[in-house]
C-alpha cells in the first residue's frame, strides 16, 4: 500500500482547545491526558490536563477494575449535522490504562451542504494502554462527513479498539443513496505508519460492489496490537461457525490483529467481536474484559 500522507511524530501540533475557526455549525473539542497516579488504594489511572470547548464532555472515570479508568465520552446534542466539528485528543502516558466508550451511537444527519468533520487523535506512550470502543456511527442518507482517526503508538504501547459504521438506516429500510463519507483510520508506531484504512463512499455502487460493502449497510473494524500467529488462530477458532451470513475475516499486520465484519445489525457484529476482545485482553493484558456498564442500559 502506498502511503502519501505524513504521520506526525510529535505532539507540537496539538494545542489546547480553542474555538475552532472552521465550520458553520456547532464546534466542540476535548483534550485530555491519562496518567498513572498513586492513591491510598494503590496505583490507578486518572485524568489530567482536561480541557473542553463546546458540547463535548466526559463523565468522571469509573473504576470497575480498580486501576483502569473507564471513561464515557458525551456529546449532549446527540447528533452531528453539516458544518459541525468534533475534535478529540487523548494521550495515555506511561503505565496509564484507559477504556473509552460512548452511551449511544453517534448520528450524522442529512446535510444541507456543509461537511461535518471529526478528528480523533489518540496517543499512547511506551508502557501505556488505551482501549477505544465507541458505539457505532450512523450515517443518515444525505450526510456529508469527513472523519479522521489516528492512533500514534510509542515503543511497547498497547491499543485495542473498533470502529463501526452504519450507512443508512436499515431498520427503516433507508439506503445510503446519496451523501459523502470519507473515514480514515490510521495506526503508526514510533512515527512509522503501520496500518491505514479508508472508507470512502460517494456513490451507491460503492456499497454494492464486491470490493465494497456487498450490499451490507454496516461494516466494522476491530484491531489489537501485540498479537502473533498463535493469537490469530485462537481468534479464528472463537468465531468459527458463529458469523452466519456476515462476511468476516481476520488477519495479522505486523503485530496488529485486524478483524473486519460486514452485517445488518450492530448487536450481531458486536457479539462476534466482543469475545475476540475478551480473549485478547486476558492474554495480552492479563485482565478479564468486563462489559462496560453503559452498554447494558
Amino acid at each position: 500500500m502506498t502511503v502519501q500522507e505524513p504521520v506526525p511524530t510529535d505532539q507540537a501540533h496539538r494545542e489546547q482547545p480553542t474555538s475552532p475557526s472552521h465550520g458553520s455549525g456547532w464546534q466542540a473539542s476535548l483534550h485530555m491526558q491519562l496518567e498513572c497516579s498513586m492513591t491510598g488504594h494503590g496505583a490507578k489511572t486518572v485524568m489530567t490536563g482536561l480541557h473542553h470547548y463546546g458540547p463535548l464532555r466526559v463523565q468522571r472515570p469509573f473504576y470497575p477494575e480498580g486501576d483502569t479508568a473507564h471513561i464515557y465520552l458525551l456529546h449532549p446534542p446527540g447528533g452531528v449535522v453539516g458544518g459541525d466539528g468534533l475534535d478529540i485528543d487523548i494521550t495515555a502516558r506511561r503505565q496509564a490504562h484507559g477504556l473509552f466508550t460512548t452511551p449511544g451511537a453517534t448520528k450524522f444527519y442529512l446535510s444541507a451542504g456543509d461537511t461535518a468533520r471529526v478528528r480523533q487523535a489518540l496517543t499512547v506512550e511506551a508502557g501505556g494502554t488505551l482501549e477505544w470502543f465507541p458505539q457505532e456511527n450512523i450515517f443518515f442518507p444525505g450526510a456529508k462527513v469527513h472523519m479522521d482517526t489516528t492512533i500514534d503508538l510509542s515503543g511497547n504501547a498497547r491499543f485495542m479498539g473498533w470502529e463501526i459504521s452504519c450507512l443508512g438506516r436499515p431498520v427503516n429500510s433507508e439506503i445510503f443513496e446519496q451523501g459523502n463519507i470519507d473515514a480514515r483510520f490510521r495506526i503508526s508506531r514510533d512515527g512509522k505508519p503501520v496500518m491505514i484504512e479508508r472508507l470512502k463512499v460517494d456513490q451507491p455502487r460503492h456499497l454494492n460492489a464486491t470490493s465494497g460493502l456487498r450490499n451490507f449497510p454496516m461494516q466494522a473494524l476491530f484491531v489489537a496490537t501485540g498479537c502473533n500467529e498463535a493469537l490469530l488462530e485462537q481468534a479464528r477458532e472463537l468465531i468459527e461457525g458463529k458469523a452466519g451470513d456476515m462476511p468476516c475475516g481476520l488477519t495479522l499486520i505486523d503485530d496488529i490483529l485486524v478483524m473486519r465484519v460486514l452485517g445488518t445489525r450492530c448487536e450481531k457484529i458486536q457479539a462476534l467481536m466482543i469475545p475476540v476482545w475478551q480473549k485478547l485482553r486476558q492474554t495480552l493484558l492479563n485482565k478479564p474484559a468486563g462489559i462496560p456498564r453503559i452498554w447494558n442500559t
